[in-house]
C-alpha cells in the first residue's frame, strides 16, 4: 500500500486481501468481501467468478486514485471527507458500483447525492468549482447518470439572475460551457455579458495555452470554432481586436472553414471601426509574407455591406489602410516591392474619391525608401511610386516631395508640375473672389448714385427719415449699406409688404455664393 493512505485500512479485516489492483501505479490491496457487502456490481462479479473485470470498469471512467481510495474507505467503515472538487468523480464511482440503499442502507451513492443537493447545486462557485475538475471520462459518466442537465440547469437559474457571474466559466469544460452560454441567449441574458463570457473563455483556452502538441492545439481549435458559434454577429458587439486575433488563430490551427469565415464576416461588418493596429495582427511571422487575398476579401465584403451614404465609413477604411501601409514600410524590413506595390493599389483604391489628399501613401512610400534605400534600383524606386498620384499631394507634401532626395527624378518632375498647377488654380480662385468683392463695392456704389440722382417729389417728412437714415448709417458700414438698400427698395416699390429681413437675402445669397466659389 502507498504511503500516502492510511496503514490499517485493513485492520478490521483479519483475513489477508485477496484483490490487488493497480490505478495509475498506485497499489491496492483489498478484501473482495468487504468490498462485495457495500457494491452491487461487485457481489454479482464475485458470484459469476468476473472479478478480474472490476479492473476494466475502474479504468473505463479514469477513476483516480485518490477517489477510489474515498470508496474503498468508506466500505470498511471509515468515514469519508466529501468536496466540490471529488463529489462527481466518487458519485460517479458509487454509480458504477450500484452501492445503492437497496444492496446496502445509508449506502454511498444516497450519501453523495445528499451532498450534492445541498452542498454544492446550491452555490454558484462550488457548482463550477466541482465541474472544473472532471475529466472527459467523467463527464462521460454524468451523462450516463442524467446529471448534465441538472448541473446546466442549476448554473442558467443563477445567470439569468445575474449575468456577470458568466465571466466566471473559464474553468468550465466546453462540452458544459456551450450549452450554458447557448441556453444564456435564448432568455434575457444581454449580448454584452455573453459577449464578455465568451471572450475570456477564449483567452484562456485559446490565446494564453501552449500549443505544445497536437492534443492541445485540436483542443484549441475545438474552443475556438466554439467560440465563433457563440459570438453575436451584431455590428460592434465583439472588438475588432479580437476578432483579428481570432481569425489569425483559426487561420493558424486550421480551423474550419465556418469559422475563418464567421470571423471574416463579423470584421467586414465593422471594418471601418477597425484600426492599423488590428490589421497588422494578420500579418504572419514569416518576413515579408502577407496575405493580400485575404485583405482583398474583408475589403470587397466590406464594401458590399453598406453604399454610398455611408460616406464616412469608407473615408475611416481609407485613412486606415494608409496608416496600415505606413505601419508596414516601418515594421518589416524585408517587405518586398512586390508586395508593397499591391498593398499599395489596395490603399490607393481605397481612397479614390473618398479622401482629398494621398499624403498617407506618400508618407508610406518615403518610409519604405528610406529604410530600402541602398537596396532598390531606379527601376524598383519607380516601381514603389507608381501607386503615388501626384495630384492628390497636398500643398505641404508637395513641398517636402520636391526636395526629397530619395524619390527618382521622374517623379519629382511630376510633382514640381502638378505643385505649379496648383500654385496657378489657387492664384485663379483668389483673383475670382476679388473680381466677386469689387463687383459688390461696385453696385453698391451705383446704387448710393442712383439714389442721390432721384427726383424726390415727396413729402417732407420722407426725406427728413431717409437723411436720418443715411446719417445714422455713416457711423456704421454694414448698417448703411443695408439702410440704403431698403431705401432704394422702397422707392422702387418692393418694401411694400417685405420685412428687414427679406430685404437682405440677397445679400446672404450672394454671400454664401461667393463662399462658395471660394
Amino acid at each position: 500500500m502507498s504511503d500516502r493512505y492510511p496503514k490499517n485500512t485493513m485492520t478490521r479485516n483479519s483475513k489477508p486481501p485477496d484483490l490487488e489492483l493497480y490505478l495509475k501505479g498506485v497499489p491496492f490491496h483489498l478484501h473482495i468481501e468487504t468490498l462485495a457487502k457495500k457494491s452491487a456490481k461487485l457481489t454479482t462479479l464475485l458470484e459469476c467468478n468476473k472479478i478480474d473485470e472490476l479492473r476494466w470498469i475502474l479504468k473505463d471512467i479514469d477513476v483516480d486514485p485518490t477517489t477510489f481510495f474515498l470508496v474503498v474507505s468508506f466500505c470498511y467503515g471509515y468515514n469519508i471527507h466529501l468536496s466540490s472538487e471529488n463529489i462527481i468523480s466518487v458519485l460517479c464511482t458509487a454509480y458504477l458500483l450500484e452501492m445503492n440503499d437497496d444492496h446496502s442502507s445509508s449506502n454511498l451513492l444516497n450519501k453523495a447525492v445528499t451532498f450534492l443537493e445541498q452542498r454544492v447545486l446550491i452555490s454558484w462557485n462550488e457548482t463550477v468549482k466541482s465541474l472544473a475538475v472532471c475529466s472527459d471520462k467523467i463527464l462521460d459518466k454524468v451523462d450516463d447518470v442524467g446529471l448534465t442537465e441538472v448541473f446546466l440547469d442549476s448554473l442558467l437559474e443563477k445567470a439569468l439572475k445575474d449575468p456577470r457571474l458568466l465571466e466566471d466559466l473559464i474553468t468550465l469544460p466546453l462540452r458544459l460551457y456551450e450549452p450554458l452560454i447557448q441556453e444564456c441567449s435564448k432568455h434575457s441574458v444581454t449580448t454584452d455579458n455573453l459577449v464578455a463570457s465568451v471572450c475570456i473563455y477564449a483567452k484562456r483556452w485559446v490565446f494564453e495555452k501552449d500549443s505544445g502538441d497536437e492534443s492541445v492545439s485540436r483542443s484549441k481549435r475545438q474552443v475556438l470554432e466554439a467560440v465563433e458559434r457563440l459570438l453575436s454577429h451584431q455590428r460592434g458587439a465583439v472588438s475588432s481586436r479580437f476578432l483579428f486575433k481570432s481569425l489569425k488563430e483559426s487561420m493558424f490551427l486550421d480551423a474550419s472553414s465556418d469559422c475563418r469565415k464567421g470571423f471574416e464576416d463579423r470584421i467586414s461588418k465593422q471594418l471601418d471601426m477597425a484600426t492599423s493596429k488590428d490589421l497588422m495582427m494578420l500579418l504572419p511571422n514569416k518576413v515579408g509574407a502577407y496575405d493580400i487575398n485575404l485583405l482583398k476579401t474583408l475589403l470587397k465584403s466590406f464594401y458590399s455591406n453598406y453604399n454610398v451614404s455611408d460616406v464616412s465609413r469608407f473615408v475611416s477604411v481609407a485613412r486606415m489602410l494608409e496608416e496600415f501601409l505606413l505601419d508596414a514600410a516601418a515594421s518589416d524590413a524585408g517587405l518586398s516591392v512586390e508586395t508593397f506595390k499591391a498593398l499599395g493599389e489596395i490603399t490607393v483604391a481605397a481612397s479614390c474619391d473618398v479622401l482629398r489628399y494621398s499624403d498617407g501613401t506618400y508618407r508610406a512610400i518615403d518610409v519604405f525608401l528610406e529604410r530600402r534605400d541602398r537596396d532598390l534600383t531606379e527601376t524598383e524606386k519607380m516601381e514603389v511610386c507608381r501607386v503615388l498620384d501626384c495630384k492628390k499631394l497636398s500643398p505641404e507634401a508637395c513641398e517636402h516631395a520636391s526636395k526629397n532626395e530619395k524619390l527618382p527624378f521622374r517623379i519629382v518632375l511630376q510633382v514640381l508640375f502638378f505643385a505649379q498647377k496648383q500654385i496657378q488654380a489657387k492664384v485663379a480662385r483668389d483673383m475670382k473672389s476679388v473680381e466677386e468683392k469689387d463687383d459688390d463695392d461696385d453696385d453698391i456704389e451705383d446704387m448710393n448714385k442712383k439714389l442721390l440722382r432721384l427726383d424726390i417729389e415727396s413729402d417732407y417728412r420722407e426725406i427728413e427719415n431717409l437723411e436720418c437714415v443715411v446719417h445714422h448709417c455713416s457711423k456704421k458700414k454694414e448698417e448703411k449699406k443695408i439702410s440704403v438698400w431698403r431705401e432704394v427698395k422702397r422707392k422702387f416699390g418692393c418694401m411694400t409688404s417685405l420685412t428687414v429681413d427679406a430685404c437682405n437675402c440677397h445679400i446672404k445669397k450672394r454671400k454664401k455664393t461667393y463662399h462658395h466659389h471660394y
